[in-house]
């Protein structure tokens, strides 16, 4: 078990070396140079292990734990078949990634022969000179052909280009999914149902059941959000229409996206003091540039490209004529074709400055057609704002359960609940409307799955309190507590511009990336979920750990360790189905991209925790001080990935959130250590209060 712990934090080590090195050097290069090879060379002479070694010395670690430690007989063959799953993933991985092979391949569209299409021919990437064709069997099952897109004056003729790969063992991690999701479903109905069986709630204050002090509240906020819903949408009819991308999107929200774009933000203060909406702002571009041209509505993300193009380093803020004077620097530095962050800085400016003025040529022009149901649903939308009532009334429930902790008053409770049951209907009205607008599931963007992941815990809560009759008062300071973080960063950091832009057709390909983002998004919210309770079971350590008196400890722990391995079983299974969606989006399973490598840590941050423990290598208040860093190393792995703005998954990256997600980081870091030292000093005392 100790070898295991070891070789699961080197994993972790090297995903994190690997990820930034990523970030800083191209996700190609470094991949190959990590997650591909069996050593890292420092300096050119240091060898380090890479994924490939450690994988082998995993399969060893795995052969030598089957033969001395797992234990015998049927009861444990699902335990058996999960270390089978592990052996064949990471055996086959590795001669799997021996024997791939990756072709290039075109095809010539003529249309002087009307469009007629010649055979696809394939050549290997090594062959640089094009010499040696190489075919590609159409129905074998260990090639993947996938077309890459269309390039026209090509010699006179359209270009069809391909991309091929051959892998033997490409079926590998489908066989991993069925042999682990089985192992684990028989080792949950042969030795974890048993073991829980019969186990008995906290026998805690008994609160009592939902009466007036629920539904009173909670009708009157249904009302208020319902009447808010009827008033904006009848405002929303005969609301102005543009052609974006060929299809009609109402005015307001391509003014939302096009302000946001230029200046991060959806209204503007102009220099009188006046503040003016999106669709305020457009509308005086449009009518009266020479007036907007003096306006600082352009953020410039880098002092050094403010400085190369002569303007004030200090200033974040630009206008367009500020901007046009120095067109030709601008144009010069997003011209150069490296990836350096200035450069790519600098392409962004021009874009916006060429929609500014697409913008105030006319090019964009407003029309009054009549209004259709999703229109109007639409703007609504975003005049409503639902994340704003949301994050208000998970506020209210926080503060409402806060203050009850002096008082334990089942009324109290009883309200606290119902801004809880609130904030569920509220985002379950938001996701349905999100629904109906975009006619798509609401999982293709950040945005939606940070909602979806708030859901589940206000739902979780308000389960919990129609069904578990003898409840303490303490559970929901933290769960609502974290509804409202993520509200927050949902609202105030994500939610900024046009929430209804068109995705990218990739993500409306396949049933498989809708299921996969709400599997995955349940992992995490159980993930997260375990590092509530963790801060909650250092608070009461000196009631909920185990003890001599209480061997299993109170329910509270048993609801850490439970919520940890039912969020690790999610995370995996929405990670294979993410696989089985990038086969069939992109011709791989797996591919080392910094997204993947988020969700890969969380896999393996959740195992170790659960080695530790099973082997009895933590004490059990060292297992909830790690468990309590899940929040940190879930939020880390799912917003701080897409600061990097490196990889495939170029769909779920947002700026902008570096300072709150640095800020979240810190507090709860301190947080942590402050309950640690308290609860050693006098654990106690704390645990009366909570």
């Amino acid at each position: 078990m100790k070898m295991t712990a070891v070789l699961l934090v080197a994993f972790l080590l090297l995903l994190f070396w690997g990820v930034l090195a990523q970030a800083q050097g191209g996700s190609v290069e470094a991949g190959d140079r990590f997650f591909k090879s069996y050593f890292i060379w420092v300096l050119g002479v240091v060898p380090l292990p890479a994924f490939k070694s450690l994988a082998l010395l995993a399969c060893l670690n795995l052969l030598a734990s089957m033969y001395a430690r797992l234990p015998r007989g049927f009861k444990f063959a699902g335990l058996w078949l999960m270390h089978v799953a592990l052996l064949v993933l990471l055996a086959g991985s590795l001669v799997g990634s021996t024997l791939y092979k990756e072709y290039s391949g075109y095809r010539m569209v003529l249309a002087s022969a009307g469009n007629v299409a010649e055979k696809v021919v394939f050549f290997s990437v090594d062959d640089s000179l094009n010499l040696a064709p190489v075919e590609i069997p159409e129905k074998s099952l260990a090639y993947s052909v996938n077309y890459r897109g269309r390039v026209d004056g090509v010699m006179g003729a359209t270009v069809d280009l391909y991309s091929a790969s051959y892998n033997p063992l490409r079926l590998v991690p489908y066989a991993f999914m069925v042999l682990f999701l089985g192992g684990a479903i028989l080792h949950y109905a042969g030795v974890v149902r048993k073991k829980t069986k019969g186990s008995r709630l906290e026998k805690s204050t008994v609160l009592e059941r939902p009466g007036k002090f629920f539904f009173v509240p909670l009708t009157i906020v249904l009302m208020v959000l319902l009447g808010l819903g009827a008033c904006r949408i009848d405002e929303a009819w005969d609301s102005e229409t543009v052609m974006d991308e060929g299809r009609a999107r109402p005015l307001d929200s391509y003014a939302r996206g096009f302000l946001d774009d230029l200046s991060g933000k959806v209204n503007f203060k102009v220099p009188d003091g006046s503040r003016l909406a999106a669709i305020e702002v457009f509308k005086t571009v449009a009518a009266d540039s020479s007036r907007a041209n003096a306006w600082p509505l352009f953020k410039v993300l880098r002092g050094d490209l403010l400085q190369a193009l002569n303007l004030e380093k200090e200033s974040r803020y630009v206008s367009f004529r500020q901007l046009n004077q120095s067109r030709n620097l601008l144009e010069l530095y997003a011209s150069r074709s490296d990836d350096h962050p200035g450069t790519l800085e600098a392409r962004r400016l021009l874009y916006n400055v060429r929609r500014y003025e697409n913008v105030a040529s006319g090019g964009v022009k407003p029309e009054n057609s009549a209004s259709d149901w999703k229109t109007c649903l639409e703007v609504a939308y975003h005049r409503i704002n639902f994340a704003l009532w949301a994050f208000i009334l998970a506020v209210l429930a926080g503060a409402s359960a806060l203050a009850n902790m002096a008082f334990k008053s089942p009324k109290m409770d009883s309200v606290a609940n119902a801004f809880c049951a609130s904030t569920l209907f509220s985002l379950v009205l938001m996701l349905v409307w999100r629904l109906m607008v975009a006619g798509r599931p609401p999982m293709a963007s950040l945005y939606e799955i940070v909602l979806w992941v708030a859901m589940l815990f206000a739902a979780f809560e308000t389960v919990a309190y129609f069904l578990c009759k003898n409840r303490t008062f303490s559970l929901i300071v933290p769960v609502t507590a974290m509804v409202a973080v993520l509200l927050f960063f949902a609202k105030f950091v994500l939610e900024v511009g046009d929430t209804f832009q068109a995705i990218p057709a990739v993500l409306n390909s396949s049933v498989f990336l809708t299921v996969h983002v709400f599997t995955i998004a349940v992992g995490f919210a159980g993930v997260i979920l375990s590092g509530v309770v963790a801060h909650l079971v250092l608070l009461r350590s000196g009631s909920a750990l185990p003890s001599v008196q209480n061997p299993k400890g109170s329910p509270l722990y048993s609801l850490l360790y439970g919520s940890l391995a039912f969020g690790a079983v999610f995370t995996i299974v929405g990670t294979l189905l993410g696989g089985v969606w990038a086969d069939y989006a992109w011709g791989r399973f797996w591919g080392f991209d910094p997204k993947e490598n988020g969700a890969l840590f969380v896999i393996l941050w959740t195992m170790l925790l659960l080695h530790l423990r099973a082997g009895r290598l933590v004490s059990d208040r060292g297992f909830a001080v790690l468990n309590s860093f899940n929040i940190l190393v879930t939020f880390l792995c799912w917003f701080g990935i897409n600061l990097l703005g490196v990889g495939l998954h170029s769909y779920g990256f947002q700026s902008g959130s570096v300072l709150w997600l640095t800020s979240f980081v810190l507090l709860d870091s301190i947080a942590v250590a402050v309950i640690y030292v308290a609860t050693r000093r006098n654990p106690s005392k704390l645990s009366k209060n909570f």
